[in-house]
């Protein structure tokens, strides 16, 4: 079991294919509450990853899960305060049930990451790639498909990729693909055209 941020489920809209990754996942994967309502508050703005949302809820390909009164206080704690400590409500959210439910939380955003190293060291905190190359998923889509999963992602919804991932991402994607992905580090597509 693990809970995703709306970014992630944002990334695995783009994919083309979340509901075979859904399918493939070993486990199950679910969203809070409050991120849920953070990707509502996107049709407003023409965006739309909750409608593919509430199709996979409706196959119960995922499912919703809420916090715990237990959890106000941490939840009220990473929204108040500090800019560079304070998180947005959905990204708090996810940190706090994965901490209490003992779940890996799937985020992407890197002042996330990195303040829920600090605040749950404990907590394991993945990203859409890290979802996106489990063995199942890999396995069950396929070289071809991962790799037109994650261009699909980096170009549709401009996943964020991590350092330790950017070499892999490039050999799915293929080094032809690369330059159509502005999410990826400009020093990194640069130099892939010059050679």
């Amino acid at each position: 079991m693990a809970v995703a941020d709306a970014s992630v489920w944002i990334n695995l809209a783009a994919t083309g294919c979340a509901d075979r990754i859904l399918g493939l996942y070993d486990g199950s994967l679910e969203i809070t509450r409050t991120a849920l309502t953070e990707l509502e508050r996107g049709r407003d703005k023409g965006r739309h990853a909750a409608d593919h949302v509430a199709v996979w809820l409706h196959l119960g390909l995922m499912q919703v899960v809420d916090l715990d009164p237990q959890d106000e206080d941490v939840f009220l704690s990473l929204l108040a305060g500090d800019a560079a400590q304070t998180l947005d409500d959905g990204e708090a959210a996810t940190l706090v049930y994965a901490e209490r439910a003992g779940v890996v939380a799937y985020i992407d955003e890197r002042k996330a990451t990195s303040l829920a190293a600090v605040r749950f060291p404990g907590l394991v905190v993945a990203s859409t790639i890290d979802l996106l190359l489990t063995p199942g998923v890999r396995a069950g889509l396929g070289e071809a498909g991962l790799g037109d999963a994650l261009y699909g992602a980096l170009v549709d919804a401009r996943m964020r990729v991590a350092a330790h991932h950017v070499a892999e991402v490039i050999a799915c994607i293929g080094r032809e693909r690369v330059e159509m992905c502005t999410s990826l580090p400009a020093v990194v597509r640069r130099s892939l055209n010059a050679t």
